[in-house]
C-alpha cells in the first residue's frame, strides 16, 4: 500500500493535526511546502532538516520551515510523531513581523529533545491544537488556529534558547551571510511599503544585487525579490483583513502608483483581486 503525505494542506483545509509513523517521508528527500510542528512519541529515527542531521525519539520535537527539505531515515517500527501542520499562507500569517532573529535559531537547530518539564506542556498544546481542528463549526476557528500557531512558534523559539544544545561554531563567511540576511529581513520589514526593487536593499546594505540574491536563495530558498514581494503580498492582506481601508486607500499608503496597479500586483501573487480575498476571508 502507497503511504499517504500526512502533512498535506490544501486551500480549503489549511491545517491538520494527527498520528502517523511517517513512512511517508523514508524513501527520499522531500521539500516541504507548507510546515509542521512534530511531536515524537515512540520509537526511533534519524532526520535530516536542510543541512541539519538528529537523533529522533520519544520527546523529540522538530520544526519543518516552509521550504525546509525533510528526509527521514532508519525508522523502527514503532516509530510514531504526532503532528500539527500548516499551509505557507497560515504561516506567513502567524509569522509576520516576528523578530528575524527567531527564524534563524529555528533554522539552526530544528531538532530538539525537550527538557522532562516541556514534556506535558507541548502534549497539551497538540491537544488543543485538535481540539480547535476538530471543531470545524467555530466561526473563529481560522484566527485561533493561526495565533495557536503563532503562539507555539514563540514558545519554540523561547525553550530553544534556553534548552536547546549550543551547535558548534559556523565559519565566519556562514556567520556574515546569516548577518546580511538578518538585516536584509528587517530592512524589507520596515521598507517594503514604499520599497520594492532589490537595489533599494542591495545598497543599504553595501553589496550588490547579485550577492544579497544569493545569500537569500541560500538561506530562505527564494530570490531577494519574491521575498520582498511576499512581505509586501503580506502587508496588503493585512490591510484587507484588519482594516475597512477602500483598495484605492491601500494602494495609497504602499506606494502603488494607483488601484489598478495594485490590483494586478495583488492577483498575480495569489491569483485573486483584493476585493475578492477580502470578500473570502469575511
Amino acid at each position: 500500500m502507497v503511504s499517504r503525505n500526512p502533512i498535506m494542506t490544501t486551500p480549503e483545509e489549511q491545517f491538520t493535526v494527527g498520528e502517523s509513523d511517517f513512512a511517508f517521508f523514508g524513501s527520499c528527500p522531500y521539500r516541504i511546502e507548507g510546515g509542521a510542528l512534530l511531536f515524537c512519541r515512540g520509537g526511533s529515527a534519524v532526520a535530516t532538516i536542510d543541512q541539519y542531521r538528529g537523533e529522533v525519539r520519544a520527546d523529540t520535537m522538530l520544526l519543518l520551515l516552509p521550504g525546509s527539505v525533510f528526509l527521514l531515515a532508519d525508522r523502527s517500527e514503532d516509530f510514531r510523531v504526532t503532528y500539527c501542520a500548516f499551509s505557507l499562507d497560515l504561516f506567513s500569517e502567524a509569522a509576520f513581523r516576528l523578530d528575524p532573529a527567531f527564524f534563524a535559531a529555528l533554522r539552526e537547530q530544528p531538532i530538539v529533545r525537550l527538557h522532562p518539564r516541556l514534556v506535558e506542556g507541548a502534549s497539551i498544546w497538540f491537544q488543543m491544537a485538535g481540539y480547535t481542528y476538530r471543531d470545524r463549526d467555530n466561526m473563529f476557528r481560522n484566527t485561533i488556529i493561526r495565533n495557536r500557531l503563532q503562539n507555539v512558534l514563540l514558545e519554540a523559539f523561547d525553550k530553544m534558547q534556553r534548552f536547546g544544545s549550543r551547535r558548534q561554531a559556523v565559519s565566519e563567511t556562514t556567520t556574515r551571510q546569516t548577518e546580511l540576511f538578518h538585516r536584509f529581513v528587517s530592512l524589507v520589514h520596515e521598507n517594503c511599503a514604499h520599497e520594492r526593487e532589490v537595489t533599494f536593499y542591495a545598497d543599504r546594505l553595501c553589496i550588490s544585487t547579485r550577492y544579497l540574491s544569493t545569500i537569500v536563495r541560500s538561506i530562505a530558498h527564494t530570490t531577494a525579490k519574491e521575498f520582498i514581494d511576499r512581505s509586501v503580498i503580506l502587508e496588503i492582506k493585512m490591510l484587507l483583513q484588519s482594516t475597512d481601508l477602500s483598495v484605492q486607500e491601500i494602494a495609497y499608503r504602499l506606494h502603488f502608483p494607483d488601484q489598478s496597479y495594485l490590483g494586478r500586483f495583488f492577483k498575480k501573487h495569489t491569483g485573486e483581486s483584493p476585493t475578492e480575498y477580502r470578500n473570502t476571508k469575511k
